[in-house]
């Protein structure tokens, strides 16, 4: 074997270059006059053609792999960008994470909250009942008492419309009234007699009389109803007002019936008028209606 730009095998007088030879260029030149020949006879140490055509197939094959290798090199950036993306919608789902506990957290806070409130209005309820019940007992309180005070003025006789003067003697007056009336009444049919003042005008008090009973007030006020005009000129006074003889109702009685009145005229109800100390209404020829507390006065419909 020769060393040129590689070895010749002295069998086949055929040139390789170091490595297809199998040997180094500096263990080559160590070989000495043992280069001439193979160290086998018939039989070559070097790659055959054949070898080299495979080995040349092999570098075609690696060319045209490295001529893919731009578009490999494309497809691994897209797959870096892509990677990159799912990094940003990483952090994004991370942040999404937190939004969500904070929600979670947050529902649950509400969850207990509401829990606590449900608790709160159940209590709530609870109380309002126990107020509906005490107003309920209050409203038949107010009604028992209203009725009990109502009771206690069967006898009395209100007058409202009599000037106050100085020296009046109310005894005279009350004479004086029955007079008008045609009425017959004595001193020793009176309980008392005092002026009280009025709800809606403290200065003119109205004149409040109790009599012995129940029944001659009945009388005395159904003869002051005959009389269809009496004013303050009629028992010596000054004033052209008209004087009302009525029962002595209770300050709610009152009030009661001012509100049925002007119902009743809303309503065009003809009458409204009180006996024995019942406030009575009807329409016209329609049956009468009691009003004894504010919920009758749906009656006047």
């Amino acid at each position: 074997m020769e060393a040129r730009d590689g070895v010749q095998c002295t069998l086949c007088l055929k040139q390789y270059d170091f490595p297809c030879a199998g040997i180094t260029e500096i263990g080559f030149r160590k070989l000495g006059d043992r280069k001439a020949t193979c160290p086998v006879p018939g039989r070559s140490n070097f790659c055959t053609p054949s070898d080299l055509d495979g080995i040349r197939g092999e570098l075609r094959g690696l060319s045209e792999q490295m001529s893919s290798l731009p578009k490999l090199l494309d497809s691994v950036k897209n797959i870096q960008a892509d990677l990159a993306y799912l990094k940003t919608i990483k952090c994004e789902l991370s942040v999404v994470k937190d939004l969500l506990d904070y929600v979670h957290a947050s529902v649950d806070t509400l969850i207990t909250r509401i829990a606590e409130v449900d608790c709160e209005i159940q209590t709530l309820q609870k109380n309002k009942e126990d107020v509906t019940r005490l107003e309920q007992r209050l409203q038949k309180l107010e009604a028992v008492f209203n009725d009990g005070e109502q009771r206690s003025r069967l006898n009395n006789i209100e007058i409202k419309g009599v000037p106050i003067t100085d020296t009046e003697n109310l005894f005279t007056i009350l004479s004086k009234i029955a007079t008008k009336i045609d009425f017959n009444i004595s001193d020793n049919n009176i309980n008392y007699i005092a002026r009280v003042p009025s709800r809606n005008d403290k200065n003119n008090k109205s004149i409040i009389v109790s009599l012995h009973n129940r029944y001659l007030r009945d009388n005395f006020v159904a003869a002051a109803r005959k009389c269809k005009s009496l004013t303050p000129l009629d028992i010596g006074l000054n004033g052209t007002n008209r004087i009302f003889i009525n029962d002595h109702l209770t300050v709610k009685n009152k009030l009661l019936l001012n509100k049925t009145k002007a119902l009743a005229k809303e309503r065009d109800f003809s009458y409204v008028w009180v006996k024995n100390c019942k406030i009575l209404v009807r329409k016209n020829t329609s049956p009468v209606h009691i009003i004894k507390t504010e919920l009758d006065l749906r009656k006047i419909v």
